[in-house]
């Protein structure tokens, strides 16, 4: 089975069209056909429905194209860090939670590009858990999650401590600070469980005795944007990490209110691959990250 079938299969799945995709890749529409028959034939399944309407997956080809889309990535991978031990140069993937990765790392890893110009750094956010997961699997070089994880396959660091805050709009409430059990008679807008930053807070808040359930939860929603864009519109109020409302502060779309005797904070940390295990990722790339990080946090 060769690999360049697996990419021409993966890429008919999504284009829908053999002609399409015998076009744009240079082969006769004839010969990509078979190559696909090929396909079929050595894993014993027809993968594909073939109409005047297009190409459609059958049962077995959705099974086998998800399975696919993972061989294609490693395989993609294995040429960009095979690049990096020959060039000292290539990709350095980076995961992070939604907060850090929308909110604190563009700054940080502009820095970077700067002081490493032939790497290129991308980043892609998704929940703490997913990216505990990514560089377990070694899809990726760094993550960067809200809370630790105890794992002896990987380095976590402790990089910064962001504090979070009960925001509202300017008109939604007059007062500058409230108590828990006043806050219980207003609507409140949360994230939904999957997010670290929710479940921190729902920790905080047993501490001091109260269960995020004794609140009026008007919502769960599952980007901080949104909750940030209901809270503006008047409908509530919400606990947001400070990265994630510098802004809004500033344009007084929002207001901070105190809450005395309470408080929430989010440690972020930094997470990679002991280096026995890691990807061939030179260790003056950890070594500045760690370096900076809290210092370029936009």
């Amino acid at each position: 089975m060769q690999i360049d079938h697996l990419i021409l299969f993966h890429r008919i799945a999504t284009e829908k069209s053999i002609s399409k995709v015998a076009e744009e890749c240079h082969l006769s529409q004839p010969a990509l056909s078979q190559q696909m028959r090929k396909l079929e034939e050595e894993i014993g399944l027809r993968l594909l429905d073939r109409s005047n309407r297009g190409i459609e997956l059958t049962s077995s080809g959705k099974v086998v194209h998800k399975y696919f889309q993972q061989i294609i990535e490693v395989y993609e991978n294995l040429l960009e860090e095979t690049k990096n031990l020959t060039n000292y140069s290539g990709t350095i993937r980076i995961f992070a939670s939604h907060v850090v990765g929308q909110y604190a790392l563009p700054c940080t890893i502009h820095k970077m590009n700067e002081k490493f110009p032939k790497f290129n750094f991308t980043l892609t956010t998704m929940t703490s858990n997913d990216v505990v997961r990514k560089i377990m699997e070694e899809k990726g070089s760094i993550g960067f999650i809200v809370s630790s994880v105890n794992n002896p396959d990987l380095v976590c660091k402790h990089i910064y401590t962001d504090r979070g805050y009960l925001v509202c709009s300017e008109k939604f409430y007059n007062e500058n600070s409230i108590t828990l059990d006043k806050l219980k008679t207003y609507p409140m807008i949360t994230l939904i469980d999957r997010f670290s930053s929710q479940r921190i807070l729902n920790q905080s808040l047993k501490k001091a005795g109260y269960d995020i359930n004794d609140f009026s939860v008007l919502m769960n929603l599952d980007s901080t944007e949104s909750v940030k864009a209901s809270v503006i519109a008047n409908l509530g109020f919400a606990f947001l990490p400070y990265m994630s409302i510098k802004k809004e502060i500033y344009l007084k779309q929002l207001k901070i209110l105190e809450i005395p005797g309470f408080q929430v904070n989010y440690d972020l940390h930094m997470i990679y691959k002991k280096k026995e295990d890691a990807l061939d990722t030179p260790a003056e790339i950890f070594d500045y990250f760690e370096s900076i990080v809290d210092e370029t946090f936009c």
